[in-house]
């Protein structure tokens, strides 16, 4: 029988009087279980950097890496929560503890980190594009022959007598049109910024309930006992 190798992430949490944890395994194509009480209820492969884990009764868990495979979060969300949820907290010293020990340490960094990422992303295809057209140019493409397309006859469409609206003549502004053309590259960089300041306050906030004592939390959040470890 193959060794079983250990998990390179393990997330661990009590919502609801339940114990809940959730493995990473290592490797090309890591895969992401999920442990409530002990027993084994879902499990799913890591694909572009997110797996989502559902169990009837129990919810989802959505486990997320980053571009290279490193653990970031698991995130435990009830069956009608779509954003946020609780955070179970990543064993201490493991590389998800780490990220996030440094994310709420220096949230500045973090935000600039997660904008020039999504900066990267709209930039990075443009001058993709741009390098490809210009080798394009470059290639010495042979002529290819004309293919004589028959000539088809025309097809006589009907004329239909729409209406004639008399539409306002609206100007708008001159600084309209080049703020509408950049919109789409400045849009996606602000959003990543707005996201990312309020991932770090909901991570500090997560972060403070699980370290807190046990009657200050009312059972919630907090690390998993022994006992109900597998």
């Amino acid at each position: 029988m193959p060794e079983t190798k250990p998990p390179v992430q393990v997330w661990e949490g009590r919502v609801e009087e339940r114990a809940h944890r959730v493995e990473l395994s290592a490797g090309l194509l890591p895969r992401a279980t999920w442990y409530v009480d002990g027993e084994e209820v879902a499990t799913a492969k890591v694909a572009d950097q997110k797996a989502s884990l559902s169990a009837e009764g129990l919810g989802r868990v959505v486990v997320r890496t980053s571009w290279f495979g490193a653990p970031r979060r698991a995130n435990l969300l009830g069956e009608d929560e779509l954003l946020g949820g609780t955070e179970l907290m990543p064993e201490p010293g493991s590389p998800a503890a780490r990220h996030l020990d440094a994310a709420v340490a220096h949230p500045t960094r973090h935000t600039m980190l997660q904008t020039g990422g999504a900066a990267a992303g709209v930039v990075v295809p443009i001058v993709l594009i741009a390098l490809l057209v210009r080798l394009a140019d470059r290639i010495p493409w042979p002529d290819l022959p004309r293919i004589p397309w028959p000539d088809l006859p025309s097809i006589p469409w009907p004329s239909i007598p729409w209406p004639d609206i008399p539409w306002p003549d609206v100007a708008l502004p001159g600084w309209v049109e080049p703020l509408a053309d950049s919109a789409k590259y400045v849009v996606p960089v602000v959003v990543a910024f707005v996201l990312a300041r309020a991932e770090i306050r909901r991570r500090r906030q997560h972060q403070d309930e699980a370290s807190a004592p046990p009657e200050q939390t009312d059972g919630q959040v907090g690390p998993v006992d022994s006992e109900d470890r597998r």
